[in-house]
């Protein structure tokens, strides 16, 4: 049966987005770095893909990644996400492109929201290093846990995040766990408009406020970091996403953090049976 005109619009306007992340290559590839417990129901699937370009005062980096969800159980979520490509382009220094971290978590809701209190889950995460280069990833495999608030209001959802990390250690370099917070909110302008922002931080895997070049090791001797060990973070972000028919969203947001680099992402997400 042939298509109508508006559906091979939509079709192509999808192939075209599709098109342009996978050739600039495939980080976060959803609307919210922030965890949610609003999870997919027991069979349902959420794919997504993102393009991301930092610039700063030291140079840019381009990456994208892809989201893969899948929810196993009305409660219990399955969530893979790997970076396909990574571009580290600094005005002074090596330049890095290559395949970034591979990053799986499982969420578990274990209380459904109530007129009285959010829903609350609980989510582990594993980074797997799979980025070969130490400008791009540490090689090194973290461990996270996350605990989880969600509360809907009306056209508002509301979700807060607090996190710990335990740190892989690099050869010859002390480092630090992290502890992370994270507080979003989507607004559901119309059937079809979202509006969304996010506040989410870290404390320094290294005592101090940015990443250096350095870093003491055993002995009192200076060792070099990976620019991926986490210095403390603040980001905001704000953003808008496009429902072109149920389950296909296609969204645009900026970020500025405490290192004054600004980061614009585009991409979209389909949810489907």
């Amino acid at each position: 049966m042939a298509l109508s005109q508006p559906r091979r619009v939509m079709e192509g306007l999808v192939f075209l987005l599709l098109a342009a992340v996978w050739s600039a290559g495939l980080c976060a590839a959803q609307t919210l770095e922030t965890e949610t417990a609003l999870l997919l129901p027991k069979g349902e699937w959420k794919v997504g893909a993102a393009y991301e370009l930092q610039t700063s005062s030291e140079g840019t980096e381009a990456a994208g990644p892809l989201i893969l969800e899948y929810g196993l159980a009305d409660r219990l979520e399955l969530v893979v996400e790997p970076i396909l490509y990574t571009a580290i382009r600094p005005k002074e220094g090596a330049h890095a492109t290559g395949v970034g971290d591979l990053e799986t978590t499982l969420v578990w809701r274990f209380h459904d929201a109530s007129r009285r209190a959010p829903a609350l889950a609980l989510a582990g995460e594993v980074k797997i290093p799979t980025a070969r280069n130490e400008l791009i990833g540490t090689r090194k495999t973290d461990y996270a846990l996350y605990a989880i608030a969600t509360r809907r209001v009306g056209r508002f959802d509301g979700h807060a995040n607090v996190s710990y990390t335990l740190v892989g250690r690099p050869a010859g370099v002390e480092v630090k766990n992290l502890f992370g917070y994270a507080l979003a909110g989507t607004f559901h302008l119309t059937p079809r408009w979202d509006a969304f922002a996010e506040i989410v931080g870290n404390t320094s895997a290294l005592g101090g406020g940015e990443t250096p070049d350095t870093a003491p090791g055993p002995g009192g001797t200076e060792n070099p970091v990976s620019p991926e060990l986490a210095g403390q973070e603040r980001v905001g972000t704000l953003g808008l996403g496009f429902y072109t028919r149920p389950g296909l969203l296609l969204f645009g947001s900026v970020s500025y953090d405490n290192q004054h680099a600004t980061l614009l992402r585009i991409g979209y997400t389909w949810r489907f049976r």
